[in-house]
């Protein structure tokens, strides 16, 4: 991978064991293209120049590549289609020479569009904040825009470190992460993630599933905090209302937050997010 030396610089906080290597000579000349970036599942991306017409598809796509595009006050057009669905006709029209998506793209909309335009996609890895950084890396390679990308991930790097410094020696806060009726995040997910690196603990376990969570079980876990996500639709006048959730002790003790569902998506607001978490479950260590 061509701009995995930007990883190097974040192995401190990722707890990264090595770094890759340039294939290319080095040098104050060196040429940014061509560049190959590798996809999980699927053949590397080779690009012989830098992209002038790139779609991105998702919000978080859109975020990232309008954030790497800002930094680097980039003229070329860019498709920002805030649609679910990927709109093959546009696209068509617009004859990207690259797609950049996110896992919530339907992955036959998104063959249907490389096959469409014969543009590779690249969809931003989001399983991990260490997937964050890898994916801001790999597409500030594929846009020309590495320095905008090392930036952004030392960005988030900075409030990552400051985190876990603020809340290493304090005990950990169990959490149940709403979504929406209930619907919750395995505890390897990004969210959980997150909740991991603020002192949290995810009660969902690894694989609590596409449904709404056990309300039972809920109630045995019975969380020190509910957090719950700015779209999900959850207030703790509501869960107070509840038969079910209104003897969980946080909600009885008001140990209940929200967070703005933007701030969860794998982008350069990331770090914001982290931060909006630890202040939630650790509000004296953040005064």
């Amino acid at each position: 991978m061509r701009a995995a030396l930007v990883l190097c610089a974040l192995a401190l906080v990722l707890g990264a064991t090595a770094c890759g290597e340039r294939s290319e000579p080095t040098g104050p000349t060196v040429p940014l293209f061509p560049v190959t970036v590798k996809r999980s599942g699927a053949s590397p991306i080779v690009l012989e120049k830098q992209p002038q017409r790139v779609a991105a598809v998702t919000p978080p796509a859109i975020s990232v590549v309008a954030a790497l595009e800002a930094a680097a006050r980039g003229r070329r057009p860019i498709l920002l289609d805030l649609s679910d669905k990927v709109d093959l006709g546009d696209l068509r029209h617009f004859k990207p020479d690259l797609i950049v998506a996110s896992n919530e793209a339907d992955p036959r909309d998104l063959e249907q569009a490389a096959r469409a335009t014969k543009a590779p996609v690249y969809t931003l890895p989001q399983d991990s904040v260490r997937d964050v950084f890898g994916g801001l890396t790999d597409l500030g390679a594929l846009l020309g825009r590495e320095l905008e990308a090392r930036q952004l991930d030392s960005d988030i790097a900075a409030k990552v470190q400051f985190v876990r410094k603020r809340v290493a020696s304090l005990k950990k806060v169990s959490v149940f992460v709403d979504t929406g009726l209930y619907v919750t995040v395995p505890a390897n997910s990004l969210i959980g993630d997150l909740v991991r690196d603020t002192g949290g603990e995810s009660i969902a376990g690894a694989d609590p599933g596409p449904a709404p969570f056990d309300l039972s079980r809920l109630q045995r876990l019975d969380p020190d905090f509910y957090l719950a996500t700015s779209d999900s639709g959850t207030s703790l006048r509501d869960l107070r209302k509840s038969p079910s959730t209104r003897r969980l002790r946080a909600v009885r003790e008001g140990h209940f937050g929200i967070v703005r569902a933007p701030l969860l998506e794998p982008g350069p607001r990331l770090g914001d997010g982290l931060v909006a978490i630890a202040r939630l479950l650790h509000p004296d260590a953040f005064r």
